[in-house]
């Protein structure tokens, strides 16, 4: 299960670069159109087709990512009151929810690109693009994101009938303040040890 986990969170961080890089070139794309059509006057058509093509795709192979790093957000007004066996239970209820949101979602996300790609249907724009390119990418996304909920929902219901909180805690709770604190600094690569500020 461990080794499972390791290869989802890889593939998850992966995700979130692909994704990264998407939005990124999503703004690149429209920023070279604006620049373009003010400075030069001259102006391509689709550069708000494809930038959002690009954010679908590029939001959707982020989700995963989001998940691993537990950075969804929860409304824990009460949780911080709970034990850590009711705030385990609490989170797999939870990431259970999330698991039949998510599991919709890619039903519908399905049927769209299925239909999309049979149909040979196109976007209604001067570029006609087939809609299933991109939808089978952004597609392919809500597939990663069911697949690391389930796998997480898996690991921490197994976990749970161990008796190992912290397991649940650290693949689906809701971070702590100093969690939270020490990621945010070591995003920064700021130490977190006694010598940190000196």
């Amino acid at each position: 299960m461990e080794r499972l986990w390791r290869g989802a969170s890889a593939l998850a961080l992966w995700g979130a670069w692909a994704g990264g890089a998407m939005i990124l070139l999503a703004a690149v794309v429209v920023t070279v159109e604006v620049i373009s059509r003010k400075l030069l006057a001259f102006a391509f058509s689709g550069s708000d087709e494809i930038a959002a093509y690009l954010f679908a795709v590029g939001t959707s192979w982020s989700l995963a990512h989001v998940l691993v790093t537990r950075g969804h957000v929860r409304i824990d007004v009460l949780y911080g009151a709970l034990g850590p066996r009711m705030r385990a239970a609490f989170d797999l209820v939870a990431i259970a929810g999330l698991a039949i949101l998510v599991l919709a979602i890619v039903d519908r996300a399905g049927e769209i690109f299925l239909d999309n790609l049979s149909g040979g249907n196109r976007s209604n724009t001067p570029l006609r693009i087939p809609l299933a390119w991109p939808q089978a990418p952004w597609f392919a996304g809500f597939v990663l994101f069911l697949a690391v909920t389930g796998l997480a929902f898996l690991r921490s219901l197994l976990a749970l009938l161990r008796g190992d909180v912290g397991t649940v805690a650290a693949t689906i709770g809701v971070p702590s303040q100093d969690e939270e604190v020490k990621g945010e600094l070591g995003s920064l690569g700021i130490g977190t040890g006694s010598g940190a500020g000196r």
